[in-house]
């Protein structure tokens, strides 16, 4: 097997990305800053059943013009010695429908809540780190994406982005069932009849804290690549500060988070997998939710054009299952699997994605399931247009919903428990 120690430079979707043909400043002889990005945007009509709508809902029918997570990044890096270099990475989220004063969350039917955009999106809050590459790998320290994103493709970027999971050069972020379903999971009572509360992995956003290690790429033939990357975060929610005494028969030292993974690209074949552990701060170890256990797989084939796989997701809450008195039973887990498959000629993709949540914990009329189809045409090599159709139908006692819904600038109202959803959007990816 032949290893080629060279420094892991890109990273899954959504967070650090490739750096071809942006702006490149000079500042000395040994470094350099890249200016490069993301503008993506989407007109979007969506619709919600209304079979459970709650007093006060605002609409059930959306037209706009919606933000699919744009953003601005700067890296920079520069040489130690032979072998060993030192970076950086600010990326910041700069929504394009909006002006950062516009309010981001609205009361039903009522005035803004009082939080602006601004407050949620701006300065360095996308993936950013400092570290250093060594012929070991690399080296980072900072806040990134750890395990929700791990899946999606983004391989017509580089060949190393390849993943198992969908990968249409333009998204709606709302037709990603990776999110909306893969990266969520319901708690709750396990009497047959509550309704379960939604949670999502991680928070679906980047984690704080984290100490993270790339491996070199090995090459064990000259059509293959193989990477491996570890991460451990104190505190991945970021909120040192909430807990400063043992009152609950625990404190802040008693949590931590621990992620692996590795992915296989070659001979048409991509394979993934990661693992993910997270105790949480300020818990006693005999209360609810108490620790976030979750694995993900993945496999995929490419061949002519033609690509077709299947991603597999096992998520469980411990002490995550309650009695009908509220008190705990069990854990509370479910499985969801999602099968891609899409074919490119030319300049052209279609693609098909079926994502399904089984049952949490065994519990009747908790399962949802999704299906989005998508077109996109290559405008360049690094913008893209496309249409998309999306769907989600929730059993009675879940609600599963599109990513980031019940936000104004990106659209769509909330779901209420049992209700279905459909978005159809056109949108406009331009990598820069």
């Amino acid at each position: 097997m032949k290893i080629r120690f060279a420094v892991v430079a890109a990273t899954v979707a959504l967070a650090a990305l490739p750096s071809f043909a942006q702006t490149t400043v000079g500042v000395s002889s040994s470094t350099n800053i890249t200016i490069g990005g993301l503008i993506a945007m989407g007109m979007k009509g969506a619709a919600i059943s209304q079979g459970n709508a709650p007093t006060g809902r605002t609409t059930a029918n959306e037209i706009g013009v919606y933000d699919n997570t744009s953003r601005l990044w700067f890296t920079s890096s520069s040489k130690i010695t032979d072998g060993y270099t030192v970076f950086m990475r600010i990326e910041s989220r700069m929504p394009m429908n909006v002006r950062p004063g516009d309010a981001l969350l609205q009361n039903a039917g009522g005035p803004p809540a009082g939080l602006p955009v601004n407050a949620a999106s701006g300065w360095a809050d996308g993936d950013s780190w400092a570290g250093i590459g060594t012929p070991y790998g690399n080296f980072y320290a900072g806040h990134m994406h750890l395990y929700v994103t791990d899946g999606i493709s983004v391989g017509y970027l580089a060949p190393s982005l390849e993943h198992p999971g969908e990968g249409y050069r333009v998204w709606d972020v709302q037709a990603l069932g990776i999110f909306n379903l893969l990266n969520t999971y319901m708690t709750g009572k396990q009497d047959g009849v509550s309704n379960l509360t939604k949670q999502n992995t991680l928070a679906i956003t980047r984690s704080r804290n984290v100490v993270k290690w790339d491996s070199p790429t090995f090459k064990p033939d000259a059509a293959s690549m193989l990477t491996f990357s570890l991460a451990w975060s104190k505190n991945a929610a970021g909120a040192q500060n909430v807990w400063v005494s043992n009152t609950n028969g625990t404190t802040y030292e008693g949590g931590q988070t621990v992620f692996a993974k590795a992915l296989y690209n070659g001979h048409g074949f991509s394979a993934m997998g990661t693992y993910l552990d997270q105790k949480f701060q300020g818990v006693a170890s005999t209360a609810a939710n108490t620790e976030l256990k979750a694995m993900r797989l993945g496999l995929s084939y490419k061949v002519n054009g033609l690509k077709f796989g299947v991603m597999y997701d096992n998520t469980s809450m411990v002490n995550g299952g309650l009695n009908a008195a509220s008190a705990v039973v069990g854990d509370s887990g479910r499985t969801a699997f999602q099968i891609p498959v899409s074919y490119s000629w030319g300049d052209h993709g279609v693609y098909a994605t079926y994502t399904m949540a089984g049952k949490t914990a065994s519990q009747d009329k908790t399962a949802a399931k999704q299906m989005t189809f998508a077109y996109d045409y290559a405008l360049t090599k690094r913008a893209f247009i496309g249409v998309a159709m999306t769907t989600i139908n929730n059993d009675a006692r879940v609600n599963y919903q599109g990513f980031l819904t019940g936000y104004s600038p990106f659209g769509t109202s909330s779901l209420s428990y049992g209700e279905s959803w459909r978005q159809v959007s056109l949108s406009l990816n331009y990598w820069f």
